[in-house]
This record gives structure tokens, C-alpha cells and sequence, in this order.
């Protein structure tokens, strides 16, 4: 009897934070969207993000051809290109310097340049 009335109560506790939530969905959904919107991933320990602002992408392929370039460096894990921001963000280890990510978004194609973001 004792953990049906646990049961109950928390089912209760549940409906009531449900209910007094709906009036702030509006603005949670305007946080999740800016998070999502944000793109940038998660550096794992001894990695480091580096945020480009990148110029001369125009399409999906644009996009696509410099994150297959910045894929292809050593030291790279992980590569996420973002063309309505016009920005790249690379995970990598903390030896790959600055010159050697700007430089593979220009071999990318003729047009692109970067340069690393100051946030």
C-alpha cells in the first residue's frame, strides 16, 4: 500500500510540473533551438575546439568539400561546418596549430578563406 501511495504522488508531483511547464514551452523551445542552432561539438579531454568564420562557401557542396578537407588533417577528430553561419568548428588534438586548419579550408578550393573566430 505504502508504494502504490509513492506511486500516486509522484504521478501527481509529474502532472503538476507538466502542467505549470506548458507556460514556459515557449521559451524552452527558444533555448533548445538556439543550442541546436549553435552546432558546435564537445572536445573531449586533451582536444581543443577551433572555431573558423569561413568565406567563399556558397552551397551544401562548398560545405561539404571543406569539411572533407579538414577531416583529412592529422590530429582531426571531428569536423562540423555550418554554411548558414558561414562557420567550421574542428576538434582536434592541441598540436595541430591555427595555420595548418585555415590552410586546408583554402586548399578546399579557390574562394575559401579563414580564419580562426575570437568568441
Amino acid at each position: 500500500m505504502k508504494k502504490e501511495a509513492l506511486n500516486g504522488l509522484a504521478m501527481a508531483l509529474g502532472v503538476v510540473l507538466l502542467v505549470g511547464m506548458v507556460g514556459a514551452a515557449p521559451w524552452l523551445m527558444r533555448e533548445a533551438g538556439r543550442f541546436q542552432s549553435a552546432g558546435r561539438p564537445e572536445a573531449r579531454a586533451g582536444q581543443r575546439i577551433v572555431t573558423l568564420d569561413v568565406g567563399g562557401m556558397t552551397c551544401a557542396g562548398c560545405a561539404a568539400k571543406i569539411q572533407g578537407e579538414l577531416a583529412l588533417l592529422p590530429g582531426v577528430s571531428e569536423v562540423t561546418v555550418r554554411l548558414p553561419q558561414r562557420r567550421a568548428y574542428v576538434v582536434c588534438a592541441p598540436t595541430v596549430a591555427d595555420t595548418t586548419i585555415t590552410a586546408a579550408v583554402s586548399r578546399a578550393g579557390p574562394g575559401f578563406l579563414a580564419a580562426v573566430a575570437r568568441d
